[in-house]
């Protein structure tokens, strides 16, 4: 049963979105008056180098209902997430990116179906014109990462998405330093429902998801979520041991049984740069296993706030 006047908590992570602040907040907030909920607005700036934070201090001063949390440095767009699910007080929680291309006027919509019962509503974003390949790659890529997973993680997905508050609870409780919100909500398993979106394009600034970033991401979200790749160093150690048995033997065979001289130099420099690439490739997959575990057992903080609203305090504390 929801709460007949909710409390609405909006989550935007920003990092250098100096000029979507405004526009964002002015849309945002047509949105919201537009429900019978009362609301809270958290930005939570990921060490933006612009006057990104001035401009949300600045609509802070003048609307209590807008909060924010400033990272001492970039910790990721992940990250500032999960800072915004620990502080959001809401009996739904939404998020959004600060760019715009989340188009604010879909809460709506996404309240609807909460209210109707739905305890997570996730976007799926529709085929955008002019990205045929980047939504060709996105496109396999879930594929393989629910192939090698197990977690329906929806092709086309988003951060932008709606979860009741036992779902946020949950999705707070998951402490990991390599955050893939993506996958964990799904992989939470409560009731869901998924709203097509067209995305908008970005109103101002430049787009921080290059190359090195998103490839980054989509390892995080393989290496987060599965040990197939370390199952797959077994295989490779079998096959490879496989070859070379079969090769050895073939080569007693010929020294044996015929007058044909076995191959030497070429052969032999064939063997050490498969096996050797076969080694390189197994370090490199169980190094990074490795340096995830090495990063928790550290036990450092997931992030670091330089400075917040003074109202704003982790879910987990109570207020003074």
């Amino acid at each position: 049963m929801r709460p007949e006047h909710p409390l609405l908590s909006i989550i935007i992570p920003v990092f250098n979105e100096e000029g979507c602040v405004d526009e964002m907040l002015s849309r945002l907030t047509a949105v919201l008056t537009r429900l019978d909920c009362s609301y809270e607005i958290i930005f939570v700036n990921d060490g933006s180098r612009d006057g990104t934070l001035g401009r949300i201090k600045a609509h802070a001063v003048q609307d209590r209902r807008i909060r924010y949390l400033s990272f001492s440095r970039n910790f990721g767009h992940q990250m500032a997430l999960a800072a915004g699910f620990d502080h959001a007080r809401g009996d739904a929680v939404i998020s959004l990116d600060g760019d715009l291309q989340h188009p604010p006027e879909l809460i709506e919509t996404l309240f609807e179906y909460w209210r109707a019962g739905k305890d997570v509503v996730y976007t799926v974003r529709e085929g955008t014109p002019g990205s045929s390949a980047k939504e060709l790659i996105s496109k396999y890529f879930y594929w393989v990462l629910r192939k090698l997973t197990g977690v329906d993680v929806p092709t086309g997905g988003a951060d932008f998405r709606l979860l009741d508050r036992k779902a946020a609870d949950a999705l707070r409780d998951c402490r990991e330093h390599y955050v893939f919100v993506r996958g964990l909500v799904p992989w939470l398993g409560f009731e869901s429902q998924a709203v097509p979106y067209q995305a908008d394009s970005r109103f101002a600034g430049e787009t921080k998801y290059v190359f090195t970033r998103m490839l980054r991401f989509a390892l995080d979200g393989i290496f987060a979520f599965s040990i197939v790749p370390l199952r797959v160093i077994s295989l490779l150690g079998a096959l490879t041991a496989g070859l070379g048995l079969l090769y050895g033997c073939y080569s007693v065979y010929i020294r044996l049984f015929t007058d044909t001289a076995v191959s030497g130099w070429t052969s032999l420099v064939v063997i050490v740069l498969v096996f050797s690439g076969a080694q390189m490739l197994s370090l490199g997959i169980l190094s990074e296993y490795v340096g995830r575990v090495y990063e928790e057992v550290k036990q450092r903080p997931r992030y670091v706030i330089s400075d917040r609203s003074d109202d704003l305090t982790p879910v987990t504390e109570k207020k003074t």
